[in-house]
């Protein structure tokens, strides 16, 4: 069954809103441009959310705006839209730690286990959007060329599955494997990108991104990595 499907099987639309809700899922609709089908995923997303009961957190449209524009980001990397979190704070006006905070409180809410896609699967698709906007950011920064970024985005994605393979769980957030893995696949490729600019990218903070740095090392400590393959091999990443 397709992600899409897997939204709609939540059977709950745009019907289900409120009128400030529908009015602000429409404003990042405009804003962001996108598709219809993220728009539908990302209110099945929010919906599923307020009726559990960390959902509250929500209580009195408090922080209404928020988990409007978490649903939305989530739901667009979950059915490969990309976008990058600088979208989310240059477009909608929310800062990146909010963001993953309410990214963070989403997902582990879900009821998505059984209703949209098994667990490890969304975190995993989720991941790969995050490597890739990440990997994007540094390209138009100039930190990487175009070539290095497609090979960043490779290694990454490779390091990935095999730290799965190994045994990583879905219970580390997704903006943590995203930041551990890249921090890994930029030392191993020798990058001039400095850990502090990958905690930025990934919304996350330098010393968590170095524990779970860690612990992929040591899932992977037997891969073998053909640094050769770096035009900048034996360069090391700034501290």
């Amino acid at each position: 069954m397709k992600p899409q499907e897997r939204f709609y099987n939540l059977n709950k639309g745009v019907e289900s809103l409120s009128k400030e809700e529908h009015g602000l899922f429409f404003d990042a609709v405009q804003r962001l441009g996108l598709s219809n089908e993220v728009k539908l995923a990302a209110v099945a997303l929010y919906l599923d959310f307020k009726s559990r009961p960390i959902g509250e957190y929500n209580a009195d449209h408090k922080n209404l705006q928020i988990f409007l524009i978490a649903s939305v980001s989530l739901a667009a990397k979950a059915m490969g839209d990309l976008r990058t979190d600088h979208e989310f704070e240059s477009k909608m006006f929310v800062g990146r730690e909010k963001l993953a905070d309410a990214e963070e409180r989403i997902t582990k809410s879900f009821g998505v286990r059984d209703s949209i896609m098994p667990f490890p699967d969304l975190v995993s698709q989720l991941t790969k959007r995050q490597m890739e906007s990440m990997a994007d950011g540094f390209a138009e920064r100039g930190l990487v060329s175009s070539n290095e970024r497609e090979e960043l985005v490779r290694r990454s994605y490779d390091y990935l599955d095999a730290a799965v393979e190994k045994g990583l769980g879905p219970k580390m957030s997704y903006r943590g494997r995203a930041a551990g893995v890249l921090l890994k696949a930029v030392r191993d490729l020798g990058l001039q990108i400095s850990e502090m600019d990958i905690a930025r990218a990934a919304g996350f903070d330098k010393r968590s991104m170095a524990i779970n740095a860690d612990i992929i090392d040591a899932l992977l400590k037997d891969r073998r990595v053909r640094r050769e393959e770096s035009p900048n091999a034996g360069h090391s990443v700034e501290k």
